[in-house]
Order: C-alpha cells, then structure tokens, then sequence
C-alpha cells in the first residue's frame, strides 16, 4: 500500500492475518504444506513487506508482541529457520518506532493527520520536554 502526503509517499503495510502463527511449526514443517500453503512464498514476502515498509498499522498492540501465552504475528517474524530454505536470525524488529496500533473505529478526534497541527495540544510540550530532557532527577522519575 502506498500512503501519499504534502511531503511525498511512504510504503505501508496492514497485515489483516500473517499466516505463521496461525500453523504451529509452519516454519519448521514447511515444505510438508508447500504444495498447499506455499509458505515459503509468504513468510518470504512477508519479511520483505515488513522490512521495506515506511510504517506498519496494527490494530492491536497483540498483534505486534503478544501476551505472555503466545508469540504476536510480527514477533514470530523475530528470528526462525525453514531447514533446507533459509534461517532468519533478525527478521523484523518489534520495537521499531514503524509499528502503530489504530484499533477500528478509532476517534478521528482524537487520531488525526499529522498534517494537522492546528489540533496539537501544544499548551502540553513543555511539560513533555521538561519530563523528557530535563538533567534534575526526582522522586517520581530518576
């Protein structure tokens, strides 16, 4: 997907369902589903998309990392081995500022263009700069 603004046009990407969490071991069992799957071609596109992409949308923050009881479908993506294919040692990295979560039926008051600053809370900035780059420590931050 292309997204084109006033500054120019970025790659993006929505992944509506990666395939590899949904088969367990499909990595490791590739190519006894390949004639049906063909997951050689989509995890192998999948790393590409995601790797090429300018921003990545989620709409949940699962979908990215998980919970504690399973991997997320990008986190799957990390590092895994197709034996006699290849083996993906970093794959995508989930914590790469390109991934943002907007849930469906997200609030366009509150989720809006970066194009439209008029509607920043700017009264806010100096409070952030000051939490963010401030040298004294205190009790709460440290």
């Amino acid at each position: 997907m292309l997204a084109c603004t006033q500054d120019g046009c970025y790659s993006c990407t929505i992944a509506h369902a990666l395939e590899k969490t949904k088969y367990p071991n499909s990595d490791l069992y590739w190519k006894k589903f390949e004639d049906h799957y063909h997951f050689s071609c989509q995890f192998t596109t999948d790393l590409i998309a995601m790797n090429h992409a300018d921003f990545i949308i989620t709409s949940t923050f699962q979908e990215i990392a998980g919970n504690k009881d399973t991997v997320g479908q990008y986190e799957s993506h990390m590092a895994f081995t197709m034996p006699g294919m290849y083996r993906v040692v970093h794959g995508i990295d989930v914590f790469d500022p390109k991934f943002n979560i907007v849930s469906p039926g997200a609030d366009m008051s509150i989720y809006f263009p970066y194009s439209e600053s008029q509607r920043r809370l700017t009264s806010l900035h100096p409070e952030i700069e000051e939490l963010l780059y401030s040298n004294v420590d205190n009790n709460e931050h440290s």
